[in-house]
């Protein structure tokens, strides 16, 4: 294991063809499961498995000396891979027989394995490089934690603190994705099923293309040729931290890159900027629409109000509530028109306002705020920078930033939408204590009696749906 590079070195100064054998015959495994795995093809796995190794020929003399070569096989496999299922996917059905064959007579996985068997490699993609190196270490070549500290150039702890952080961002992967299971479970599953065999004829096809320069099949120079431009623009992207997608002669390449890069620059955002991010998503809109409700519960008592949003710019709203409760239904619209606020109540009757949509009491959900960027509705405004879950979660079908801060004996949590930096969800738990003594300091400097709270803490959870935006609307849209 600890002598990858040196082989490499000699095959690269020297041209030598038992130093290049050597190296395949110790990767060739975890290369072709990478790519079997990517694409339930056993002849285009093949085919990925000896590129993989031509690149990785090319680039013998370029490589740094501190390269996990297990790690690195693993990512260009992965390039390759997305890269021949979008050039070769015909392939597929003439080898699917084939397979489905060659799979008869082995032990069928467990059940955990047949859940993160398809999401094991996305999930890989996403964890950092030292992490994906250890697991690569750990699990795919099954070396014990002296190992993997030596090659990471860490101590044996230092490697089993690493292993167990980088497992469970795995289980915390794919328990957004339905596959509920135990870090040791999914430790055990990677370790007895990741490696799948390659065919012991494809070894010595492998050493004979590369290390004796025998000609490959034009298809083979081809998917090498397209990967390499991957391997190069991501390189040069990451290096860079450029956002945005660099048109690759291959469209299809282009797409799997662009999604690769997009996911890897979200995850790396600092709280910060996600904040910015989400304000900025507020400010360039002209306009917004949602529904969804606030669910507020106390001393065991539930209350749920339905709501609908449509805003525009400038200063154009219209907010309508509507509870029910013990078979009675309250409800509330509050609207812009022409000269001035209207708010119309659960009899009928309507009001003329002066005041604007925060004038108007009842239960206005909070996203007027933020997109109008009013001091006392804003959800994006202090103090919540910085106040960043390292977990994320996920509302709906949406992968959320999760924020959390504590202010005045109420702990608010913001899930904040990883695409569009959106907020999704609110949720508001008020400590009875914390909020009567915040109350009874304000009374003392206003000379004002402190409001009465009923006892027990109060949690409000709002959910926002179905989001419209930059939909043309006119004053008519928001007027009764």
């Amino acid at each position: 294991m600890n002598d990858d590079l040196a082989l490499l070195r000699e095959y690269a100064r020297n041209g030598s063809e038992p130093a290049f054998a050597a190296l395949v015959g110790r990767h060739i495994h975890l290369v072709y499961s990478v790519a079997f795995r990517q694409t339930q093809d056993a002849h285009l796995a093949e085919e990925i498995t000896q590129a993989v190794f031509i690149i990785l020929a090319r680039k013998a003399g370029s490589l740094g000396d501190k390269t996990v070569l297990s790690g690195w096989l693993c990512r260009t496999a992965r390039y390759a891979a997305a890269n021949a299922l979008k050039i070769q996917t015909r392939r597929q059905h003439r080898e699917q027989e084939a397979y489905m064959q060659s799979t008869l007579n082995e032990p069928a996985p467990d059940e955990t394995w047949h859940q993160i068997s398809p999401l094991l490699d996305d999930a890989m993609r996403k964890l950092g490089q030292k992490d994906h190196d250890a697991l690569v270490l750990r699990y795919f070549e099954n070396r014990n934690f002296a190992e993997v500290g030596a090659t990471l150039g860490a101590s044996e702890d230092a490697a089993k603190m690493r292993v167990s952080r980088a497992l469970e961002k795995l289980r915390q992967f794919f328990a957004k994705r339905g596959a509920s299971s135990t870090t040791e479970s999914i430790a055990e599953n990677i370790s007895h099923h990741s490696i799948q065999f390659a065919p012991e004829a494809l070894v010595v096809t492998v050493s004979a293309t590369v290390a004796k320069g025998s000609t490959a099949a034009a298809s083979t120079l081809t998917l090498v040729k397209s990967t390499l431009k991957i391997m190069t623009y991501a390189k040069l992207k990451l290096s860079l931290g450029i956002a945005a997608a660099i048109l690759l002669t291959a469209g299809a390449a282009t797409v799997a890159i662009s999604q690769i890069d997009a996911d890897q620059i979200r995850d790396s955002l600092t709280p910060q900027q996600i904040i910015q991010k989400s304000q900025d998503a507020y400010t360039s809109l002209s306009s917004y629409s949602d529904n969804g409700e606030v669910v507020s519960a106390v001393n065991g008592m539930t209350l749920t109000n339905f709501f609908t949003i449509k805003l525009a710019r400038r200063d154009l709203y219209r907010v309508h509530t509507e509870s029910v409760s013990g078979g009675f239904t309250n409800s509330e619209t509050t609207w812009s028109g022409n000269d001035g606020d209207y708010m119309q109540m659960n009899n009928g009757q309507v009001f003329r306002r002066n005041d604007g949509l925060w004038g108007a009491g009842g239960q206005v959900p909070a996203i007027p705020g933020t997109f109008f960027k009013t001091p006392w509705g804003n959800q994006l405004g202090l103090p919540v920078s910085g106040e960043k879950q390292e977990t994320d979660a996920r509302t709906g079908d949406t992968d959320c930033y999760v924020f959390v801060n504590t202010l005045g004996g109420t702990t608010r949590t913001l899930w904040i939408g990883k695409k569009d930096f959106l907020i999704r969800q609110i949720q508001n738990i008020s400590d009875p204590e914390a909020v009567k003594a915040a109350l009874e300091h304000a009374a003392k400097v206003t000379g004002k009696p402190a409001p009465k709270l009923p006892p027990g803490s109060i949690t409000s959870t709002e959910t926002h749906e179905n989001i419209v935006l930059n939909k043309k609307l006119s004053l008519p849209d928001f007027q009764q």
